[in-house]
């Protein structure tokens, strides 16, 4: 009798397990196989939520690379002209490393989230000494830790120019190349990218990207990679058009990252909906995996409880791949599928 308890515990310990479709390899085991990472941008504060404990146990179990969502940028980092605030970002790069997960700082150079005396009237030397400062010294105390940096974030307008931001109106197109350099002198051995989105397909953004990186390169500027955001809707991308771009800007030499990939989905979302989006993570992974200059596809988050859509995408929600309860989404499974069939034949 107590051995036929002691079974019925099991199997229903089993079924558990299976319900929410966790048996078997967590995502960043398969995607360690096949030399990628996988990854999540991590909520401010997360150690501080009512439900931190699952929310940790998920990302530990799941993921094998972090961008701090908000905590590396201007606003938190360098609340005051001679001040630096690292505490923040400190224990997002602590919990990464201690689960043997990457750190990809976000970001160095971006025109928003920037801190209120920064507002006001600089002359193009003084402003440039302010970036070379805060570049120099954030990279500089993450050193070795910090693996990859956004060290410029967005300066391309939609239209295909560079984008009106203080550090262009002040400084001009220069300010991108002197970024990179400065963080290459921090730290040497950090992977470098330039980070933006909708330049996932050929369209006149990720042309003028192209060209302005290229350029670059060509000067001997250090810039190592490039990240897609890919904040997408259920209405997807051109697959073509995204694996021709992949190829292009791989041809330059330059690492590929999917950096904050989220699928939106109405809020009043079907069944139909969910498997749509499910369809769409499938195919972006399955291009992704095709280029080997791929290196890591991370998502802006990965449950829908803490996702940035609700927030700036009217009508729209559940763009990540675990629900509000952190039950997987059938994204997950679509993306477990795919992982799994790549490891099978080998990448």
């Amino acid at each position: 009798m107590k051995a036929l308890f002691v079974a019925v515990v099991l199997l229903l310990v089993a079924t558990l397990f299976a319900s929410d479709g966790l048996e078997g390899e967590p995502l960043r085991s398969l995607a360690e196989k096949l030399g990628i990472y996988i990854g999540y941008a991590s909520i401010n504060h997360f150690w501080t939520l009512p439900d931190s404990n699952k929310y940790t146990e998920v990302a530990k179990r799941e993921f094998n690379i972090l961008t701090p969502e908000n905590q590396m940028k201007w606003d938190s980092l360098h609340p005051e002209p001679d001040r630096y605030n690292f505490s923040y970002a400190e224990r997002h790069v602590e919990f990464a490393l201690e689960n043997n997960m990457l750190v990809h700082g976000h970001t160095l150079v971006w025109h928003n989230q920037l801190p209120f005396w920064l507002n006001r009237q600089w002359t193009k030397e003084e402003l440039l000494k302010v970036l070379e400062d805060h570049i120099k010294t954030v990279v500089g105390h993450f050193k070795g830790r910090v693996k990859i940096w956004d060290v410029v974030n967005e300066a391309v307008s939609d239209m295909g120019s560079y984008r009106e931001t203080i550090w262009y109106k002040t400084i001009g197109p220069e300010y991108i190349e002197k970024a990179f350099v400065w963080a290459r002198q921090a730290d040497p051995e950090a992977i470098l990218i330039y980070n933006d989105y909708n330049i996932e397909t050929i369209n006149p953004k990720s042309n003028f990207t192209y060209q302005l990186i290229k350029e670059l390169k060509e000067k001997g500027v250090p810039i190592d990679g490039i990240g897609f955001q890919m904040h997408i809707d259920i209405n997807g991308i051109n697959y073509d058009s995204f694996r021709s771009n992949l190829k292009r800007f791989a041809d330059l030499g330059l690492k590929l990252y999917i950096t904050e990939m989220d699928v939106r989905i109405p809020k009043n979302a079907s069944q139909k909906d969910l498997d749509r989006q499910a369809e769409i993570y499938a195919k972006i992974f399955e291009i992704c995996l095709e280029n080997p200059a791929v290196q890591a596809i991370q998502f802006w988050g990965f449950t829908d409880k803490y996702s940035w859509v609700p927030g700036f995408f009217s009508g729209y929600d559940h763009a990540l791949i675990f629900d509000r309860e952190y039950s997987p989404k059938p994204a997950y499974f679509a993306i477990k599928k795919v992982l799994e069939a790549k490891v099978s034949k080998g990448r």
